[in-house]
């Protein structure tokens, strides 16, 4: 079995006296497109930027690609893609210039060189505009190009601080699919931060969960979702008012209820609950044609352990 591509052990970073990143142990396989998901403020930018060097760990241990990053972060650095929060372009520069800078940086070959570039930038439909100034494209343009930038070099690792972010449908399938066939096709690594549970469950072989720097469970996404006792629920029918919603969701096993036109969809924190549901839904009145309960899913289990993870930090205060 080959090496782990990234792999940490009781990896901890701390502030002061904040603790952002707590003991975490990842072993992320090579070849596989792995998600980081968590809310806003799980840590999971601070986990990315100690895995690349640029904050050194306060205890434990981190390696990418065999290299640990305490004293080999520039060779993780000529050996990973990276698009963090700012795209890490030049501004005054245009797209085709920023890409043949970076292409040098990388040592590239002058014969590979030009036709790298033209084919991603016609890739992503940028190749038209690539005598243009960067200073003047939207973000999602700026985005793409990052995007080209991190991929010129063919690099063994790729990491992501929320790819699709700011990006339409239409944009985020294509580098949905980019990304699959780098790690399925290619043999790359994709390491990818979220906060879209839809998202991991759609790209990532496997998902880590994070939250308040702790990592509460990992895993393949199906694994991950049949391991929680949630459930989905769909009622179909009429008279779903906003009063039964409010009174539904005032329940312990219920994470979310929401009503849209005639269908209300609930999300069970236990599925021993779905009767119980049903019959207040009838006892309050409305008509229900149909209910249906769906297959536990990424996003259910993944609330349900945020809920709890909280419950249980308010429960020690």
């Amino acid at each position: 079995m080959p090496a782990p591509a990234v792999l940490t052990q009781q990896l901890t970073r701390t502030f002061g006296d904040q603790t952002v990143i707590d003991h975490i142990d990842l072993a992320v396989p090579s070849g596989a497109v792995y998600g980081i998901l968590g809310p806003m403020g799980a840590g999971k930018t601070t986990l990315v930027r100690l895995l690349l060097g640029l904050v050194p760990p306060s205890e434990g241990s981190a390696h990418l690609l065999g290299y640990d990053v305490r004293t080999h972060a520039d060779a993780i650095r000529a050996r990973t893609g990276v698009v963090l929060e700012a795209p890490g372009l030049y501004e005054n520069l245009t797209a085709l210039e920023n890409l043949d800078l970076y292409a040098r940086i990388w040592r590239l070959p002058t014969a590979d060189r030009a036709v790298r570039i033209q084919q991603l930038l016609e890739h992503l439909e940028l190749w038209p505009r690539r005598h243009e100034r960067v200073a003047g494209w939207s973000p999602t343009m700026k985005h793409k190009l990052a995007m080209v930038r991190a991929l010129l070099h063919r690099p063994a690792l790729l990491l992501l601080d929320e790819p699709t972010t700011g990006l339409d449908r239409l944009d985020q399938e294509l580098l949905r699919a980019d990304l699959s066939r780098l790690a399925h096709q290619e043999g790359a690594t994709v390491l990818i931060t979220t906060r879209d549970p839809a998202e991991a469950a759609a790209l990532c072989d496997w998902v880590a969960i994070l939250q308040q720097g702790r990592l509460l469970a990992h895993g393949e996404p199906a694994v991950l979702a049949q391991r929680s006792d949630t459930a989905h629920m769909v009622i179909r029918g009429r008279g779903f008012t906003a009063d039964l919603v409010r009174l539904i969701e005032s329940r312990r096993d219920v994470s979310r209820a929401v009503v849209d036109k005639e269908c209300l969809s609930v999300e069970l924190v236990c599925r021993s609950a779905c009767a119980a549901i049903v019959n207040l839904v009838v006892e309050s009145g409305a008509d229900v044609e149909s209910v249906e309960q769906c297959h536990a899913s990424l996003e259910t289990a993944y609330r349900a352990l945020l809920e709890q993870a909280n419950a249980a930090k308010y429960a020690v205060r």
